[in-house]
């Protein structure tokens, strides 16, 4: 159901005030990390071919992940997930192949990769949360009269930037990259590293927005805000760790063992 994944791990985790990158964090006791959790959950739905975009902490953790490794050697003060995604999309963008694309600090219901997966557009997709707060902070989705994504971004709610479009809900960090639009994701990509972001901190949504413009992604949405969370702050990750990892962690296993047999 999924050939290839691409995991953005280069972010540093600096707002949770700790020394160790948000991707190397544990989840449980066990030490289980954010990426282990994405690998794991991966592998239940059939991918075994990975790259991870690190920076030079994460990529010092390689050896203990199985997993294809791209350093992001962009300047720390210019880099963002944007640049990740750009040194990655050269290796893993096909034309053949059905590729996750995804933040490393978002932890989930693993069953919502499945639900992506199987949604019937050949287009490419990306994946949000119907049950959104109504606050500047949340990365939100916007909708044309045919359900197709055109707009993304944060704190567009309530202003003229979103007339004639509606809320879908909140961008989860997650998409699949059909075969078909491989070319223009490296087009997108390309066009952004070299006129839009060249000189500033780029994120992979000025990326993901090119699609949007030209309509070439459409929507997956769950309705269940428990099933995802982005942890940006030391209460958020208190969250992840105390009720979400442990809500899925035995799915999880009993999935994987199920894939083994």
């Amino acid at each position: 159901m999924i050939d290839k994944a691409i995991i953005l791990a280069a972010g540093m985790g600096k707002r949770l005030g700790g020394a160790i990158p948000k991707p190397l964090l544990p989840l449980d006791e066990a030490g289980t990390t954010f990426l282990d959790w994405h690998l794991r959950a991966l592998a239940m739905h059939g991918c075994r071919d990975v790259t991870i975009v690190g920076s030079p902490v994460t990529v010092a953790a390689k050896t203990v992940l199985p997993a294809r490794w791209i350093l992001n050697d962009f300047p720390g003060e210019l880099s963002g997930s944007g640049h990740s995604a750009h040194l990655a999309f050269p290796h893993v963008l096909d034309g053949r192949s059905r590729v996750v694309l995804m933040d490393a600090d978002v932890v989930y219901d693993p069953l919502l990769f499945g639900e992506l997966a199987r949604a019937p557009s050949t287009r490419s997709k990306t994946l949000v949360c119907g049950a959104y707060r109504d606050t500047a902070e949340e990365v939100m989705v916007f909708a044309d009269e045919r359900g197709v994504p055109r707009l993304h971004g944060k704190g567009l709610l309530g202003t003229p930037l979103v007339s004639g479009l509606r809320p879908l809900g909140e961008a989860t960090g997650i998409l699949m990259l059909e075969p078909d639009d491989h070319d223009a994701w490296l087009a997108a990509s390309s066009w952004c590293m070299q006129y839009a972001t060249a000189r500033t901190r780029s994120e992979h949504e000025d990326i993901t927005q090119r699609l949007f413009t030209a309509g070439l992604l459409r929507s997956v949405v769950f309705s269940d805000g428990r099933r995802f969370m982005e942890c940006d702050t030391p209460e958020e990750y208190a969250v992840v760790r105390n009720q979400m990892a442990p809500r899925w962690s035995r799915a999880l296993a009993v999935k994987q063992i199920e894939a083994t047999l």
